[in-house]
């Protein structure tokens, strides 16, 4: 099953893409998307960029299921549709 993700900001230039299908199997979760996305070699810039030092990205990324914050829906176990559409952007914190 396809999935369509975009990146935005930075995660967009650590992974030299804005887009990228992934083909996930079962019945896939954001979770399962975005894990299946860092396990690739050649982006582990943007595997730190998302989780910083730990195992959730809510902190560091606004995740999007078709322009839905997954909060508003069941969070990383939102469960994923053929075509859906993922977006994660880059939260910057400062002061």
């Amino acid at each position: 099953m396809i999935v369509h993700l975009k990146l935005y900001g930075v995660f967009r230039s650590a992974a030299g893409t804005d887009a990228v299908n992934l083909d996930l199997n079962g019945q896939p979760t954001v979770r399962a998307a975005i894990d299946e996305l860092v396990s690739r070699p050649n982006l582990l810039e943007l595997k730190k960029l998302i989780f910083g030092d730990g195992s959730d990205p809510r902190p560091y990324a606004l995740i999007l299921l078709a322009g839905r914050e997954i909060g508003a829906l069941g969070g990383l176990d939102t469960e994923l549709k053929r075509d859906d559409e993922l977006s994660l952007l880059p939260i910057a914190h400062g002061g």
